[in-house]
């Protein structure tokens, strides 16, 4: 199997030595500070287009990335699997925070996943709420930092 790891910049690569160690790694940055200039689904896509077989296609990331790379594996007849881990905060689904829709039902990131088949996911439901606090996330100081 490949390894692609997308990021905005090179600063935000973490085992990237690991990585490499264990399995060919593929890396893509926005601004193109390392690795190719682009996005992950630019370089999924280049691999099948160039002949490069998947099975499936794991994703772990930001919401619209996991979106667009279920929607890209789809394309192709891959089937994907996204970790919705970035939703959870208690782990207990008492909060409902990572309360999202997968095929058709009411599902708990932290108890039901965090792994879900990415092609039953509701993704435009789970962006839009995400952005339920981000005015008041923008806003708040942590304590931590003083």
């Amino acid at each position: 199997f490949d390894i692609i790891l997308g990021a905005r910049n090179k600063d935000l690569f973490f085992y990237l030595d690991d990585f490499k160690s264990f399995a060919p790694t593929h890396i893509v940055t926005d601004d193109g500070s390392l690795g190719e200039k682009g996005f992950v689904t630019d370089k999924i896509a280049n691999l099948i287009e160039n002949g490069k077989k998947f099975d499936v296609i794991f994703s772990v990331g930001p919401l619209p990335m996991m979106k667009y790379v279920t929607a890209l594996a789809s394309k192709y007849g891959i089937k994907s699997v996204v970790s919705m881990n970035s939703l959870m905060v208690d782990g207990t689904g008492m909060c409902g925070c990572c309360r999202l829709t997968v095929d058709g039902k009411v599902k708990y990131a932290c108890i039901d996943g965090p792994e879900f088949d990415g092609a039953s996911v509701d993704f435009d439901e789970a962006i839009l709420r995400s952005s339920t606090y981000k005015d008041a996330e923008k806003n708040h100081v942590c304590n931590i930092r003083g």
